[in-house]
């Protein structure tokens, strides 16, 4: 019996099992193809498509970066982890997550514990105000002190509770009905579970109703392109109550329970002091800023003896770029994680005894994150360019990778374009990297466009930041496509100490465009190094972006006019006018303090270089606009001169969608029609498909008039 056959056997069993608890619920309709390998057609050496990568089953959010903290949960034993696993339905627009185990020493199929429907979007504080971006909230399990039970965040009529399950019986104990989100959860040491939410956050919401009935005062709490009505301020008052783990004697927590958990977390209690991890005997590692008053000091690494005595690790090896630290064998080595190599592209593990220089055991390009530490060995989730999310097994000693779990098996058996990283150095030094990927193919005989894909390439090439255009599905229609890694703010490189805060960053690297001119000399470096190998048509380059990439993508079309044959954007240029109305005026006292001229200065210097209003006659190529629902009104006043102008555009939007935009339908009509775009603008070529005559009436008539026509 293979993998998946045993895990279906599992599943029905657990399925089975569930029926028979008062407080279980049915697998969802949209979980019933979370096993199916096959769902997506046979991987009989085939091309990757659209349909493949909007079903793979997901460990954690996809970032395209490091995790900020681990989906994965090591048992109390650590003989077991436990993490959510994460599948897009497109056809019902919805989400399978699934609560699982698997064994930490071998290859055994996993154990389905609880299997529930929707994504829980995380919440940001930003310029003082609770708002949501659309990325998903890294969902990891909590195993109660004894390892019986497991709770983790399921969404319940669209408010996160909490839910407890019996690992041995894998049945649902008890969901929280919490009247407001449950954000934060976690276990006493007695075995008690706790979770806080968020009543203040109802009263607030409230408080902002029955002011609506006298009308609202528009005030630095209005986010107009999101809704028309005030945010509520953040950060939220968390109230934490306490509960046995079979649901009983449901109080508020007790000042020690909490205590109890804040002495838990990793708080950073000294100047410059970004991280501290304790070990045995009184020994403690600490990363601190050089200069705890410059944003762009290097970083050291110290040694905390018990009598307060602190060494400092002067190898080379140990001077900036640390993102994890680990104690082996209680404190007799210690394991850190760095980033490394050319323009930090490289991760680098290194073991260290503190008595010799510390040790490489490992260095790769690939992506390594989510490390948990299981006695002298790392469980880590693992990606490749070529290759999606799976968990190994790190030897502490060695550095050797063993595979524990690969979520997606038949994902190895899809032919994929071969991939290429590439180095080069932006026009002031700053050191950039890309990948390459090419048609599998390809020949040199023939030139094929180019699309840029912006603006991370670290780990698995999927669709960009944002995940929105398919670079190995690219790939099989016959385009090469160069994913770009945004090269290090321009602040990075000021070394004299002055970059202070974070206004000090932004304000640097706004001055006359420095980060921008950084970023596009970085693109058009990188464009020119791919176009030096050959087999490329110069005259069909496209370009993409999302939100940061967006301003990348405005700038070159200002500053280098005729370069592109095509663009698609996913958020809406940055203009004048809309950028400081549209976005609220918090937004917009923050950009004059960053630079930026106020609504009643003189724009035209300011913008000369990057405005799409004043540039306009410069270019003349298609651009697709996708964008969410609650920034469209961003994207209109471009749009609107852009029309005006007779430029060959086209706008989508998406109703209930953020910056990031997680609906799987949403999703995967994203994916189709910039592969539909492209096509027809950079290859002459169209879709057969009856239901998208009227799309090519379009795209037709705009190239005919704008003499583009194929």
């Amino acid at each position: 019996m293979n993998f998946f056959a045993l895990l279906a056997t599992c599943a029905g069993i657990i399925v089975a099992a569930s029926h028979a608890e008062a407080t279980a619920t049915e697998a969802p309709l949209v979980c019933r193809n979370l096993i199916d390998d096959d769902a997506n057609g046979h991987a009989d050496n085939r091309g990757v498509t659209t349909t493949d990568l909007i079903g793979l089953r997901d460990i954690g959010p996809n970032f395209g970066t490091d995790l900020p903290k681990s989906p994965l949960a090591l048992s109390p034993d650590g003989k077991h982890v436990a993490f959510v696993l994460s599948r897009a339905g497109p056809a019902l627009n919805d989400y399978c997550q699934a609560l699982v185990t698997i064994d930490s020493q071998s290859q055994r199929p996993l154990k389905i514990l609880d299997m529930t429907r929707g994504l829980i979007n995380d919440v940001q504080s930003i310029r003082g105000f609770r708002t949501t971006n659309g990325t998903s909230l890294i969902n990891n399990p909590l195993w109660s002190p004894d390892g019986q039970y497991l709770a983790y965040l399921v969404l319940v009529s669209s408010i996160p509770q909490a839910r407890v399950v019996s690992v041995d019986s894998a049945s649902v104990v008890f969901t929280t009905t919490s009247e407001t989100a449950v954000r934060e959860i976690g276990w006493t040491s007695a075995g008690m579970l706790l979770f806080g939410n968020e009543p203040e956050a109802a009263k607030l919401e409230a408080d902002i109703d029955q002011r609506g009935r006298a009308g609202f005062l528009y005030d630095d709490s209005f986010i107009p392109n999101r809704a028309a009505r005030p945010s509520i301020p953040a950060p939220i008052p968390i109230r934490f109550q306490s509960l046995t783990a079979s649901g009983a004697d449901l109080r508020l927590a007790t000042i020690e329970e909490i205590s109890e958990r804040a002495e838990r977390s990793d708080y950073r209690t000294s100047k410059g002091l970004l991280r501290s991890v304790p070990g045995s005997r009184g020994l403690a590692v600490q990363l601190v800023r050089r200069d705890w008053t410059s944003l762009s000091s290097p970083t050291d690494l110290w040694i905390q003896n018990a009598d307060g005595r602190r060494e400092r690790c002067n190898d080379p090896a140990c001077a900036s770029g640390i993102q994890n630290m680990w104690w082996i064998e209680g404190a007799k080595r210690l394991l850190f994680l760095r980033r490394a190599g050319w323009g930090n592209s490289e991760l680098q593990f290194y073991s260290w005894d503190m008595k010799s220089a510390p040790k490489a055991i490992l260095k790769t390009e690939d992506l390594i994150t989510g490390c948990r530490l299981a006695s002298d060995t790392l469980i880590c989730l693992h990606e490749a360019s070529n290759q999606p999310r799976r968990i190994v097994r790190i030897n502490s000693d060695s550095g050797a990778r063993t595979i524990l779990f690969d979520p997606n098996p038949s994902f190895r058996g899809l032919r994929m374009g071969g991939v290429k990283r590439l180095r080069w150095k932006n026009s002031i030094g700053i050191e950039c990297f890309g990948d390459l990927v090419l048609p599998q193919k390809h020949s040199n005989r023939s030139k094929i466009p180019l699309i840029v894909v912006q603006y991370l390439t670290r780990g698995f090439l999927r669709g960009g930041v944002g995940d929105e255009y398919p670079i190995f599905p690219l790939a099989e229609q016959g385009f090469a496509v160069l994913s770009l890694q945004r090269p290090a703010d321009y602040y990075m490189t000021v070394k004299d100490g002055s970059i202070r805060t974070a206004l000090d960053a932004r304000t640097i690297n706004q001055r006359d465009w420095n980060d921008r001119r950084s970023v596009h000399s970085a693109l058009m470096n990188g464009i020119a190094l791919v176009e030096s190998h050959g087999g490329i048509d110069i005259d069909h380059v496209g370009i993409t972006g999302l939100s940061d990439g967006v301003s990348t993508v405005q700038f070159a079309l200002v500053n280098a006019p005729g370069r592109f044959a095509a663009a698609s954007i996913s958020t809406g240029f940055q203009e004048p006018k809309s950028t400081q109305i549209y976005g609220g005026s918090a937004w917009a006292k923050q950009l004059i303090a960053m630079g930026y001229p106020s609504l009643s200065d003189d724009q035209t210097h300011f913008w000369s270089t990057t405005s799409i209003e004043r540039n306009v006659d410069k270019f003349n190529l298609p651009i697709l606009m996708q964008v969410s629902d609650n920034e469209y009104l961003m994207a209109m006043e471009s749009y609107g001169i852009l029309k005006a102008n007779n430029r060959p555009t086209e706008l989508y939007i998406f109703p209930n969608e953020n910056h990031i935009k997680t609906g799987p339908a949403h999703r995967f009509a994203i994916y189709e029609r910039n592969i539909d775009w492209f096509k027809f603008w950079l290859k002459h070529e169209e879709d057969p498909s009856a239901k998208k005559k009227s799309t090519y009436d379009r795209w037709r008539a705009m190239a005919a008039q704008k003499n583009l026509a194929p």
